[in-house]
C-alpha cells in the first residue's frame, strides 16, 4: 500500500529542516507553531517514522 504525503505537509517538513525549528518554520509559513508541529508529526504518522528528533 502506498503512503500519500501531501503538498502542505512536505512544505511544513521541508520549512523545519531548512529554518532549524518549528518557530522559524511557522513564521516563514505564516502560521503558528502548533500547527507545523502537527502537520510533521501527522506525516511522521504516515510514514511510520520519526522525522526530527524534537
Amino acid at each position: 500500500m502506498a503512503t500519500t504525503i501531501d503538498f502542505l505537509e512536505m512544505q511544513a517538513f521541508i520549512a523545519v529542516v531548512t529554518e532549524g525549528s518549528f518557530t522559524a518554520a511557522a513564521e516563514r509559513l505564516e502560521t503558528d507553531k502548533a500547527r507545523v508541529s502537527r502537520i510533521v508529526r501527522r506525516m511522521e504518522e504516515k510514514l511510520g517514522a520519526r522525522l526530527l528528533n524534537r
